[in-house]
């Protein structure tokens, strides 16, 4: 993904696995061949193979430059995490942080991370192993969490589904940010909208996480939206009830994700979701009463 400009804010992805291919069954659960197909119909080879049943995703970050600071939105995996059966990400060494590089930053020069919700390939690289412990990645952040999402992740059994996505970065990803006193944990519950700085607020969109939130963004009138997992692929437009397993609360996500992409469709509001591959960024539109993404490519 190139640059993206929203009036005077700049849009860079930083991506930890810029194309992975998926199993559309394993991804989501409710998925079947005649859902693929009419996603085919509707979608291009940058998103579902042409000879095979595989969806194609990415896992990255992004990097919201504005008023003199860098936001970092989300923050992937991470290297050397205990992931276990998530072997995708298990004990990962990429180069994220050359990625950042690239950019045009180090860690020492983002001044904010959000944090749409705590999965693992949310958060992972809030911290990195020094001297044998984890501190936080970005030394001079404030790192902005969901206190539903805290308090919900801190009290849940090692048992639950949604375990599997959570407790072990709880652990390495962001309890040590709290120690560090470089947390804060905003309200979500029954919030709809807050200002989380100069032109960027946060709305409620619960499901996926029980404080799961999107980030807004607007410039000289322009939108950009950060998404985080309200949806996944693009494969979701044409059927939005898809979800994966170890969400919260899945009726609830679903309702999120319709509202959101129904909030969005025919305005100058570009998408950035967290795991859709190149060109990344959409809008929504309505053709007919029927939801579609124009991707876009400038």
């Amino acid at each position: 993904m190139k640059a993206r400009q929203i009036g005077a804010m700049e849009i860079q992805r930083v991506a930890e696995f810029a194309s992975v291919p998926v199993e559309p069954m394993r991804l989501f659960p409710g998925a079947t061949a005649e859902i693929v197909a009419r996603g085919r119909r509707v979608l291009d080879e940058r998103f579902i193979a042409r000879d095979r049943d595989s969806l194609t995703m990415s896992i990255h970050s992004f990097v919201l430059r504005t008023h003199g600071r860098n936001i970092l939105i989300d923050a992937c995996n991470g290297n050397g995490k205990e992931r276990g059966p998530q072997h995708y990400a298990h004990r990962l060494h990429t180069d994220w942080v050359g990625s950042l590089g690239r950019a045009g930053l180090g860690p020492e020069d983002i001044d904010l991370v959000l944090c749409t919700h705590l999965h693992n390939d949310h958060v992972g690289w809030n911290t990195r192993l020094k001297d044998g412990n984890w501190v936080p990645t970005f030394p001079n952040a404030k790192y902005l969490m969901s206190r539903l999402d805290f308090d919900f992740v801190g009290s849940l059994p090692p048992d639950r589904p949604e375990a599997e996505l959570c407790l072990a970065s709880y652990q390495d990803s962001v309890l040590p940010v709290v120690a560090a006193g470089q947390a804060e944990l905003i309200e979500t519950d029954h919030v709809v909208e807050r200002e989380l700085d100069h032109g960027i607020w946060m709305e409620s969109a619960p499901g996926h996480t029980p404080g799961t939130m999107l980030i807004h963004a607007e410039s000289a009138g322009r939108r950009a939206l950060f998404c985080g997992d309200v949806i996944h692929h693009p494969i979701q437009i044409v059927e939005p009830a898809l979800h994966i397993e170890g969400e919260f609360d899945t009726p609830q996500a679903t309702a999120s994700r319709r509202r959101m992409l129904e909030a969005c469709a025919d305005r100058d509001i570009l998408l950035f979701p967290a795991h859709f591959p190149d060109p990344v960024a959409a809008c929504v539109v309505g053709r007919g009463g029927v939801l579609g993404f124009d991707f876009d490519t400038d």
